[in-house]
């Protein structure tokens, strides 16, 4: 649902959505929606802007071994993967948005990705369970915990430490409150 909101998909039950005036965002949805598309390059070409140039659609694709001419209905989970990347990459957004980039994707895949986003200017907010690839790309890391968001200035690599050193703070606080209440009752039980 964050990415969503990000995307401007979906309003935000409270607060407000900020996007830059004239910048560009794109969103890869884990299930990527076909519908309308006969081939993949038509599907590809949709996701460009007015005056996008249109030969990266057909490089992308090339690069990420489609053709083109392929039935959007006919893909393998894989293959939809990547004509859902090529349709993000295409207009060089200023903003990707990937939800679970890697699923479906063989490691030759996911190494041509990472080197692919590393090489463009654009910020990247990445949601996936593939530590790896989080490790590789990140340099700063927001944590949704309990409706809450945490950012770290540093790259995945560096969450768990950060995490569990959070929560054991976490954890010595509510203790030292915990005895704080203790006393304050026993004081108002016996007035010592």
């Amino acid at each position: 649902t964050l990415l969503r909101i990000a995307a401007g998909l979906v309003e935000p039950d409270g607060g407000t959505r900020f996007g830059q005036p004239g910048a560009t965002i794109r969103y890869l949805q884990q299930e990527p929606d076909f519908a309308g598309a006969a081939t993949t390059l038509a599907y590809v070409e949709a996701g460009l802007g007015p005056g996008d140039d249109p030969y990266p659609a057909r490089f992308l694709l090339e690069q990420l071994g489609l053709r083109g001419d392929e039935d959007p209905a006919r893909l393998s989970g894989g293959e939809a993967r990547r004509a859902a990347l090529a349709r993000v990459l295409a207009p060089s957004p200023d903003i990707l948005l990937l939800d679970e980039p890697t699923n479906h994707l063989d490691l030759t895949t996911i190494e041509w990705l990472e080197t692919e986003l590393r090489s463009r200017r654009g910020a990247l907010v990445i949601i996936s369970h593939d530590r790896r690839f989080l490790s590789n790309l990140s340099r700063s890391t927001a944590w949704l915990d309990r409706g809450q968001i945490r950012r770290m200035e540093r790259g995945f690599e560096a969450f768990e430490g950060w995490r569990d050193e959070l929560l054991a703070e976490e954890e010595r606080d509510q203790h030292k409150l915990d005895r704080k209440i203790g006393a304050e009752e026993h004081w108002l039980r016996y007035g010592v």
